[in-house]
């Protein structure tokens, strides 16, 4: 009987932390939580307990989205990155001059 060789399926990111999060969506977490931390910080001295009412949803807000969030099978920064990258391209063609392409 032959054996082969089965290559891993590559398509699926490793979750690395717990088995739960990939390393990139722990990131995301940690930048959300930061920015909590530094509202908090910020704002504590001036009104108090409240800064984690207004921290709190600044920091889900940027965090969440981006570690979990899947547009077209891409992560929102991927997806928004390639969008920003397609939006800079030259929309004119090289051999048409003055006609940009719209």
């Amino acid at each position: 009987m032959a054996t082969y060789t089965v290559p891993p399926d590559m398509k699926e990111k490793e979750k690395i932390v717990g088995g739960i999060l990939t390393i990139s969506q722990f990131i995301w977490l940690m930048v959300g939580l930061l920015i909590i931390g530094a509202v908090m910080f910020l704002l504590y001295d001036l009104i108090g307990a409240f800064s984690l009412v207004i921290g709190a949803p600044l920091g889900l807000a940027v965090g969440l989205p981006f570690a979990f969030y899947k547009k077209e099978e891409l992560t929102l920064f991927q997806y928004l990155s390639l969008k920003s990258k397609f939006k800079k391209k030259r929309k004119e063609l090289p051999n048409i001059k003055g006609k940009g392409v719209k």
